[in-house]
């Protein structure tokens, strides 16, 4: 096994030959001098390995595992996670480009405030169309309380989903054990996993554009119908985290009253409706 880094970039890669280089490239860049990088090829059919491979043979920085059987987004994450041996670790999603400077300025403020868990950058959104959207999620900003930190997250206001951009503190995550499934697969699979990391700690924004976010036609989310089910599923979801969740009892009531009552409602208008196709 390498030496381990400060930092351990996560790639989880699938059907990314058209796109991932710049990924990689991007990574490569980064001014932050201890640092390296896992790269996951999912079981695929283009040119993903071959590319992450080359760029590994330029760059001793990168490590590439390629998996024999199909994991899927979630579990190859949790691959990743478990391979992870880094003080901080990030998801460089194989669709992202960062800018040079976004390691070190999101480790910088990790080792300014040790009460921050996560730190994360505002992103640049560019859709399929080629429209672009300036994306930042500043809920959380002042909330100390892990308690207002939960419930804000619960709400799911705003661009929620910005955070899983992020660099976090790897033997924090690790309470949470992974990221998981649920009753609609993968949907929001992020949602409880960062509903989770808000219980853990602080979350602290750097108010730039360090990542460029480019969805693509294949995209994991493009092929979601957001369907009441699925936000019921995923909120069921954030009920488990909580669960076993470190928090005191009284934490977890207030907490889960609100969210038990909204999944009652939530429950009851969809026995009302015919099942998804």
């Amino acid at each position: 096994m390498h030496r381990p880094t400060r930092v351990t970039a996560l790639v989880p890669a699938y059907q990314a030959g058209e796109f991932i280089q710049a990924t990689l490239d991007s990574l490569s860049a980064q001014t932050h001098d201890d640092f390296d990088v896992i790269v996951s090829v999912d079981r695929c059919e283009d040119a993903t390995e071959a590319i992450c491979r080359r760029h590994a043979a330029r760059d001793s920085r990168f490590h590439v595992v390629q998996q024999q059987e199909r994991l899927g987004y979630v579990g190859n994450c949790n691959f990743l996670l478990g391979q992870a041996q880094a003080e901080l670790v990030l998801f460089a999603f194989h669709d992202d480009v960062l800018l040079p400077g976004y390691l070190q300025r999101l480790c910088d403020v990790l080792d300014a405030r040790p009460e921050v868990v996560l730190s994360y950058s505002d992103l640049l959104l560019t859709a399929v169309d080629g429209t672009q959207e300036h994306c930042s999620y500043d809920e959380l900003a002042g909330q100390s309380g892990r308690v207002e930190r939960g419930l804000k997250m619960l709400r799911r206001s705003g661009k929620w989903w910005v955070p899983n951009r992020g660099v976090f503190r790897l033997q924090r995550a690790r309470r949470i054990q992974c990221l998981k499934t649920n009753g609609a697969g993968e949907f929001s699979a992020d949602w409880p996993w960062l509903f989770h990391m808000s219980l853990l700690g602080e979350f602290a924004r750097v108010p730039e554009v360090l990542c460029h976010k480019f969805y693509k036609p294949g995209s994991l989310s493009r092929s979601w119908a957001f369907s009441k089910r699925q936000h019921f599923e995923a909120s069921a979801a954030c009920m488990r985290e909580l669960w076993t969740a470190d928090l005191t009892t009284d934490e977890k009531l207030r907490m889960a009253i609100p969210l038990t009552s909204w999944l009652i409602k939530a429950k009851a208008q969809l026995d009302a409706l015919p099942p998804d196709p």
